[in-house]
This record gives C-alpha cells, structure tokens and sequence, in this order.
C-alpha cells in the first residue's frame, strides 16, 4: 500500500520526519517495503502565455513561438502538436533544473530558444507526453508553477497484512499515526450543496442476492462536464501509480486512497431506467470490462446489472458498456460492500486483480459505504461543476452492526508480562476509536466498529493494547514477570530426542518441502500412491510426500554436483499415502504419519595416519545408525531387526511390531533406483515411523538425551584445506599441538585431524613426523588465501614455540 507523506498531514498535524514515520508504521504495525523521494520539477517553472506561433524555416514538425512569462517574452522553439497562439502553458526559463538537465539559451536548427514548454511528463506530474500541457486561462501569467503543484512529496510503500484492510488507505495509516501521537484525525470534507431532485426518482436499486451484496449506496450528479483533472490530483494521483483518465474516474480513484473504499462511475443513460440490480451471474454469460477483455461468467459471480445486461462484475472491475467518456453529462456513483468471498472466488477465476478487488476481498468497511459516497459527490460539485441529487439511494436488507469482545486488564498485563494500569488499557483503546463501556472490576466490554473486522477476540485486544504501548515496553523472556517454561509433551519429547539423537550420529538435519513431483515417488518406489493436488503451483509440487526418502535424495543430488563427497542427512515430518498396499514402504497406513529419514553416502571414516584410505559406509554401519537411533529415543526393548530384501533397496533391515506392521526399514538403495536421482555412488537410507515406534498412549514416560545447546546451519561455502606436518619429540603430545591449532586459528577453522603419524629414518629415534589437516571455512563468503595465509603463519609459530618443534612441510 502506497501512501503520500503530504496527503497523511493532511489528515493528523505531525511533526514527525518521513523516516520517522517509516520507523512508527513498521514498528507498530506494518513492514516498510519502500520509501522513495517524489521531485516534481515546477520549481522556476512560471505560466506563459503563448502569442504567436510561426513555423520553423528549417524544420518541418518545429514551430516558433513567442512567449510572455510576465517579465518577459521569450523566443521559444516548440515541437509539440497543441501548441498554438492564445492558451497559457507552463514555461521553463534559461537557468530552471529540471531534473538532472539545466535549461539553457540554444538554437535549434539555426533558429534561438531561450526556454522549453513543458508537459506533464517533464514536470513529473503524470506520464503524458503527448503535447505540452494546456493550463486553465485564469491562471495569471508569471504565475510559479509551484504554488499549483506540491515540489515535493515521498511515497512511502507498506506491506499491509491480509487482516488489515481498514490500512489499505491514507485514512487508514492516518488513524494508526493519530494512535500514535495522541493526535485529533482530522477528515476530508463532505459538504455538498444538493439540487432539489430527490436520487430516488432517478435511480432504483434491487438486491437480489444480499448474501453476495449486502449493501449498495448509489447516488446521482447531473450536468457533469468531464475533463483532466487539476493538476494536483493528477500529480497525487501519478506519485501513487495511478494513472490519470478524467477527472470523474480520477475521482473515484482518488477517494478509495483516501479512504480506503472502492467508488465506479456509471454513465447514468447507459445503465437503462438508472435501475440497478444486484445478481448472480448467469451461467456462460457473456461480459466485456473496461480492458476491451470479454469474460464467461459463473453462476458465483455477482454483477451488477440494469434490467437488460449486466454493467460492472461487482467489486472487482465496470463494464465497457457503461463507461464515462467525454460525452458523459450525467453520472451514478456506486459505492457498496460485497462478500469478501464472493469477490475473491470471482477475481481468481477472471484472473482479474484490481485495486478494488484487493479491498474488498479482504473486508471493507459496510459503513464506509455512504460517506465514501457523499466524499465523491463533494469533490464532483467541486471539480465537475455537478449538480448533485439530494439525497442517496441506500440498499441495505440486512444491517451488519458492530459487536462486542470482553477485556480483562489483567489478562492483559498477564499476556504480556508488564504492568499495564487499567487507564493506560482504556487510553489506548480509545486511540483507537474503540467505544469502552465498564463491565465489572476486571472486565471491560469493547465495541468494535465495522471497520476493524479483526478484532473479534480477547486476545486480539491485547495485541492493539500493546502496539499502542509500545513492544518496547514488553519485557523479554529474560525479564517477563511470566514463567514461559513448560513441560514438553510426549510428542515434542520424542521428536526432540530423535532429532538430538541424529545430530549425535553426526546427520545434518534438512527440512524440505512437503509437495514434491510424483515421479520422484514413482521412481523411488512404484507401489506408493501418493495424494496427487489438483491445482499445483508447478509439475515438481503435483503430489504430497508419501516417504521423506524422494526428496532427501534430491537434496543428496544437489549437494554431490557441487563437490561435496560425504552426506549425511536426516528429516523428519508427516508422510501420507492415498491408498494401503501391502507389503510397501509404509504404505499399508493411509492416515498422516509422523516419519524419520536418513540417508547416508561416502566414506563412514576419513583417512587418516592409521587408515591410510578412507572407509566406505556399509550395511553394518547403518545398523549402527539404526540402532543408535532406536537407543537415542530411550527405548528399552525395540524389537528385533530383520534381514531381508524389498523392491529398491537391497541388504535391507527392516522392524515390524507384534502385529506385523511395518515399524522401520533401512538398506542400500537398488542402483537403478539411486541413478533415478542421478546419483552414482552407494546410498544407504532409513525410514522410521515414530509414532508406530512409540505409541503416543503412555507417552509421557518417554526420557530424551539432553539437547545440544545450540544448533550451528552449516556454511553453503566452500572449504580452504591445508595440511601441516611438524617434526615433535615424542614426548610431546599430538594433542598439545592439536589444542595449540584450534586455540590460534581463529574461528573460521572449520576442523582440525591427525592424518598421518610417521616414525623412522630419515627421523631421529627420538621424533616422529605429526601431520595435521587444517579445513578453514567461513559462514558468509568464499575465503581466499590471503584469508588463511595469516592464520596459517600463526598456527606454525604457536607450533614451532613449542620446545625442538619444527614444520616439516
């Protein structure tokens, strides 16, 4: 949501900066994406009146044109197709900064000008550029374009969150800064001076699906003469990334900025006898918008019709059939409040977003409706010279009225752990225009106006409490007057233990996404069934997990490519199957499992320098993982495990329960099935279900290992290995140098290992060669040798201090 720092003065008097604001809003309530400067170049920039036009003697499509800026007539060379004799435009005089570009006295193609006559464009009032800009000839000249149109302005951008949208309008970010600051909001004029024709004997409005519309507010303006907009409104408008057409449209557009409520202007004689239905589509009906875009309509779809077609799909975009042009003399504004449902379905099925659409769909104010209505009639009599009917049709069968939520101020101060005394509690929630009314010695009944439909809980009173306290004053854990800590249940205790106990293994745990391609299941495993989704996001999200094991090995794959030669990986999260089969991975459970998965590839053991190669990982080292697992989550009698072979996997393990079913199964991954996943190299991998493992009745005996203190994300950057040998007598330990090592290397050594021990010639009887690997890696960059050279050279004279200690190689 966009709004213009100049425009929120306009509702709360503020002394507070742009970054102050910024700071406020995200702090309060909502994330500044953006803030950017607006610079409109009208500064030095005067009215001119144009008063001969001649053409160029050189040029064909150039004019030449004297100008009376009011101290002076400029000769000025023109281009522009509207530029004639009579009409006043702004000028730009020699010396005038027009952005980045100082105007200056030249000639252009032989002929002097000493100034430019600008359009819109130029100034950065809008994006025209079609003809320089024609100013209204009651402007005086020498007149400073300035004072017509605000120099500068900043936009700034929030994410408004989808409970919010009383905050997708100026009037809305105003009312949080008037919470704020304590400040008095000030609203827009309404004022309108009405003709004695009463809207009803003009317009007629029949609802007949309230439960898709439950409110229409029309109201009627005769005698309306379309034309651009003022320039104000237009650079206003155009800062905030709106374009401008007229100045009916552009009010309309204007207002649901301002606050917050959609508005459509129908050309009155085209919507017939000025009667307005609200109906359900038709199904198939045809409709054209206002993109020139034709749309096939559903029977969900609401739209607003006359007695012969329908003219607008409701709430989310007007038809071409009903359109205000230049023609326009009378005009129906429509300003309503539709389902938020209705509106959502519709816009995704059209695939028609709008700015109305984006409103409505979260929630708008059914309120707000006829005083958006009258802010539209006021700034049509203002700017159209309308005459406006007296009065407003307001459709409304069944009234949405505000309701109640129950606040105890010790609840509050109990939530957030502070002292809150029970005025500060009613202060803040009469900033926010909410009504309080006493209710007992602890209990306060809140009136909820329409325009926040997200409040509706206690807990959700709490949290405006605090946003207009301040979260400053909210204590930490640390310090909250709170006991935050509770007893862990069965199943947290038993997740944590088995993600503690696969950290201890020396897994790295991985976490990904629950919808993977079911090719990936097919490949792995034919006879899973998973749940296939109807409307994915993409061909590699079609289906939901049956095994963590598919997309484990996707994992596996990416990090093989990129040069990483040991994996050890584990997950665990929910799996699902849409069918029981037999005999398969799991499968013969067709409700939502709780699973572990780990998979292993590469050397079980690095080299070292009494294992001059590195250990392949086999079948009995992932019988220790398995049971090491089982052990870890503090099961005391898990019953036997069990060799056989299944599809895909072979040397497989596998754990059934007393009643045959499936608890664990583990092994070495078919070839066929690993090169599914381009992997070329044995893969060994396991698959638990915890809660099968450990039924959740009786489960809070479960014990856990302690927790790690911390859990450290690996680095996504790559290692700088270097490997030391140094020349020690015996006498000094391995591990004095290696504690010597990790004490000088600094914190980007990764690791540290002996690899190689050598005694004998040509070595004194006395020494032995120690040979150490130094792996250095650094969590935010890739190092360089200039990185690790220093710590190298401290590392070796931390060394070589140690007594007859000498670097070998």
């Amino acid at each position: 949501m966009k709004v213009s720092y100049n425009w929120l003065k306009e509702f709360v008097d503020f002394d507070a900066t742009p970054e102050q604001i910024a700071e406020i809003l995200t702090f309060q309530a909502f994330e500044l994406e953006s803030m950017e400067k607006v610079t409109r170049h009208v500064t030095g920039v005067v009215v001119g009146k144009i008063l001969e036009v001649t053409p160029h003697p050189n040029a064909d499509k150039l004019k030449l044109t004297k100008v009376d800026i009011g101290t002076e007539v400029l000769d000025i060379v023109c281009g522009a197709p509207n530029c004639r004799a009579g009409i006043k435009a702004p000028v730009a005089k020699p010396g005038t900064q027009l952005g980045d570009i100082t105007v200056t006295p030249r000639k252009l193609r032989g002929e002097p000008s000493n100034g430019i006559i600008l359009s819109e464009r130029e100034m950065n009032i809008s994006g025209d550029h079609g003809g320089i800009l024609i100013l209204d000839d009651s402007l005086e000249i020498g007149t400073e374009m300035s004072t017509l149109v605000p120099p500068e302005d900043t936009i700034l951008d929030f994410e408004i969150t989808v409970n919010r949208p009383d905050a997708m309008s100026h009037l809305g970010i105003a009312r949080e800064l008037a919470a704020h600051f304590n400040l008095p909001l000030t609203m827009p004029p309404t004022d309108v001076t009405e003709i004695d024709l009463p809207a009803s004997d003009w317009i007629k409005v029949d609802i007949e699906d309230p439960e898709y519309g439950p409110r229409y507010v029309a109201r009627a303006a005769q005698h309306v003469k379309v034309a651009p907009s003022p320039l104000w409104m237009k650079a206003r408008l155009w800062g905030l990334g709106q374009r401008p057409i007229n100045n009916v449209v552009d009010i309309t557009n204007y207002v649901l900025l301002e606050l917050g409520h959609p508005l459509h202007a129908f050309n009155y004689h085209l919507v017939k006898d000025g009667h307005i239905i609200v109906r359900l589509a038709n199904e198939g009906e045809k409709f054209t918008t206002l993109d020139d875009q034709e749309r096939t309509m559903k029977t969900t779809d609401l739209m607003i019709a006359d007695p012969e077609k329908g003219v607008a799909v409701a709430g989310v975009m007007g038809g071409a059939n009903s359109e205000v042009d230049e023609s326009t003399s009378d005009v129906l504004i429509e300003a309503a409040y539709f389902n938020p449902v209705s509106v959502r379905k519709t816009s995704k099925h059209l695939g028609l977003i709008t700015e109305a659409s984006k409103r409505f769909e979260r929630g708008q104010d059914p309120a707000m409706a006829p005083v958006a209505a009258q802010r539209c009639a006021h700034m049509l009599q203002q700017l159209t010279d309308a005459e406006i009917l007296r009065g407003a049709v307001d459709a409304y069968p069944q009234e949405i009225l505000p309701w109640t939520v129950t606040l105890r101020p010790s609840r509050v101060n109990h939530v957030l752990g502070v002292d809150i005394k029970r005025e500060d509690v009613l202060d803040s929630l009469h900033r926010l225009n909410l009504e309080v009314a006493e209710a007992g010695e602890d209990s306060l009944t809140v009136t909820i106006p329409t325009f926040r439909p997200d409040l509706t809980r206690e807990i959700d009173l709490v949290e405006e409490v605090a946003r207009i306290v301040g979260y400053y004053k909210v204590p930490d854990a640390i310090h909250s007057s709170i006991v935050l800590e509770r007893k862990d249940t069965g199943v947290e205790s038993l997740l944590e233990a088995a993600s503690d106990t696969m950290v201890g293994l020396g897994y790295n745990q991985a976490v990904t996404i629950a919808m993977i391609q079911d090719s990936d299941q097919t490949a792995f495993q034919p006879s899973l069934h998973p749940f296939h989704i109807n409307h994915a996001l993409s061909k590699e999200m079609n289906s939901f997990r049956a095994s963590l094991i598919p997309a484990l090995l996707r994992v596996a794959e990416y990090n093989l490519n990129r040069g990483v030669e040991d994996i050890r990986l584990f997950e665990i999260g929910q799996t699902q199957v849409a069918e029981k089969v037999a005999g398969g991975w799991f499968s013969e459970y067709s409700d939502a499992r709780e699973h572990l998965a780990f998979i292993s590839i590469g050397s079980s053991r690095s080299a070292s320098f009494d294992e001059k190669s590195p250990r392949e990982y086999d079948i009995f080292d992932l019988k220790g993982d398995v049971t090491g697992l089982l052990s870890g989550i503090c099961l005391d009698n898990f019953p036997v495990l069990s060799y056989d072979t299944v599809e895909h996997l072979d040397l497989a393990l596998s754990m059934f329960d007393a009643q045959g079913n499936l608890l664990l199964r583990a092994g070495r991954l078919a070839r066929e099935t690993a090169e599914a996943f381009g992997i070329d190299k044995p893969v060994f991998v396991c698959e638990v279900d915890l809660f099968a493992l450990v039924p959740l009745e009786g489960h809070e005996g479960i014990l856990r290992p302690g927790a790690a203190s911390r859990f450290h994300s690996f680095s996504r950057f790559p290692t700088n290995e270097r490997d030391l040998a140094f020349i020690a007598p015996k006498t000094v330990a391995a591990g004095t140098i290696e504690q010597i090592i990790r004490e000088k290397a600094g914190a980007l050594l990764e690791s540290v290992r002996l690899f190689d021990l050598y005694e004998g010639k040509p070595l004194a009887d006395d020494t032995r060669s120690l040979a150490f690997r130094l792996v250095f890696r650094a969590d935010d960059r890739t190092l360089t040798d200039d990185d690790v050279n220093p710590l190298v050279a401290k590392v070796i004279s931390a060394v070589e201090s140690l007594p007859q200690v000498t670097l070998r190689s």
